[in-house]
């Protein structure tokens, strides 16, 4: 039976960060090449769309900090059908439709993809809903930094190493104590010798590193920094006083939204813990043989810590819009039905094969894991890091999405 590509099919993506940017991006494309009756409704809860990846120089450079933001609105065509909804998912009501805040209605998906990434603790998910809100956030803690003489960082994963090194190179009176919960700096996927060599560059810079080490953090702070002057209590007993305090530590993705979902399946959709995390398969669809239209992507994923870079987000991305595609010409959200598995068997699996990654300290800092061969303790790479990184995160590669000024 053939295929009718030319009609109407509806894909919301809800979240237009790394993942759900370029899920969005190449989905939309097609309405070009074949499927005109293909539109795409991106959804997110903040106006602009923001890189997250260049936080730590956001941090220290209002300059920098300002390109970081990139209008939804100058994202889709804007002659094309495809539109943007300045909103927060709310609830996933049902297998074909969301609640939207702000929306008096429900929208309508044949296909979802949830892309709504992580939430705090962790500084870079700023939470203000315009870019003008979102830089004020930002501006509050780099003005605490430029006044204060003391300054905590709670996690030494990939973020608390380049907020801690940004810091220190910047802000020269500014005391900064990096504390880490493991026996040494960044994640087990890192090599033990870029481990060393972050702690290393770090302490170059001023920066004392406390490693086998967990601190308490009170209730009632309420975002991933806080401002004024407290002590935080170590495990060991050490109290830890700073002027500011910044957590990179306790990462966990917002999901609730998927609960009347659950629900109606009486079916367990995320992960039974507290951070959140929706179960996919190997195609990345939602672990659920009810749902195939339904695919997740980026940091709300079951998938190892490991994969949660911004690159691999947008990797993810492109796995699902492949995927998409694919199911649309099989016409599985058509009359050949959404179960059968001549719609299925084709898709694509998600591999994690990509092993590389930078890790800033300061402008002129840094250390690189590629494939396995650590870059940790020499010029190279400084030098790589510095060049390939630092200079501007790699911004230039997400404006190219955002064309339509």
């Amino acid at each position: 039976m053939s295929v009718d590509k030319s009609r109407n099919i509806s894909v919301i993506v809800a979240g237009g960060s790394y993942a759900g940017a370029a899920v969005a991006k190449k989905l939309a494309g097609l309405s070009q090449k074949g499927y005109p009756g293909l539109v795409v409704t991106l959804v997110d809860q903040s106006t602009h769309y923001f890189h997250a990846v260049g936080f730590p120089k956001a941090l220290v450079s209002e300059r920098f900090a300002d390109k970081c933001f990139l209008p939804f609105s100058a994202f889709f065509d804007p002659s094309s059908k495809h539109q943007f909804v300045h909103g927060k998912l709310e609830r996933v009501v049902d297998d074909h439709h969301i609640e939207v805040s702000g929306q008096n209605e429900t929208l309508y998906f044949d296909y979802l993809v949830i892309a709504t990434g992580g939430k705090a603790p962790g500084p870079i998910n700023v939470v203000g809903p315009t870019k003008e809100a979102a830089i004020e956030e930002i501006s509050a803690l780099r003005s605490a930094l430029e006044t204060g003489s003391t300054t905590l960082v709670v996690g030494g994963g990939p973020v608390g190493v380049e907020v801690a090194g940004f810091i220190a190179a910047k802000y020269k009176s500014n005391k900064v104590t990096l504390v880490h919960g493991g026996n040494r700096l960044l994640p087990p996927n890192f090599c033990d010798l870029v481990g060393n060599a972050a702690q290393t560059k770090l302490e170059s810079l001023g920066v004392r590193v406390v490693l086998n080490e967990h601190v308490e953090i009170p209730g009632d702070f309420a975002y991933a920094s806080h401002i004024g002057q407290s002590a935080l209590q170590g495990a060991s007993g050490t109290e830890y006083s700073s002027d500011v305090q910044i957590l990179a530590v306790g990462f966990r993705v917002y999901s609730e939204f998927l609960a009347p979902l659950e629900e109606q399946l009486g079916q367990k959709l995320r992960v039974e813990n507290n951070k959140g995390f929706i179960r996919v398969r190997p195609t990345l669809q939602i672990d659920s043989d009810q749902l195939p239209h339904i695919f997740v992507a980026g940091d709300a994923t079951s998938l190892p810590m490991s994969t949660k870079y911004g690159f691999k987000a947008e990797m993810q991305g492109g796995t699902v819009a492949g995927n998409i595609k694919r199911l649309i010409d099989a016409g599985a959200d058509s009359t050949a039905g959404m179960h059968g598995e001549r719609a299925t068997s084709s898709l694509a699996k998600w591999v994690d094969y990509m092993d590389a990654t930078l890790v800033p300290i300061g402008p002129r800092l840094g250390v690189a894991q590629m494939v396995k061969i650590p870059l940790g303790n020499t010029f190279l790479g400084d030098l790589l890091v510095a060049n390939l990184k630092a200079k501007d995160f790699m911004i230039w590669l997400r404006r190219g999405y955002f064309p339509y000024h």
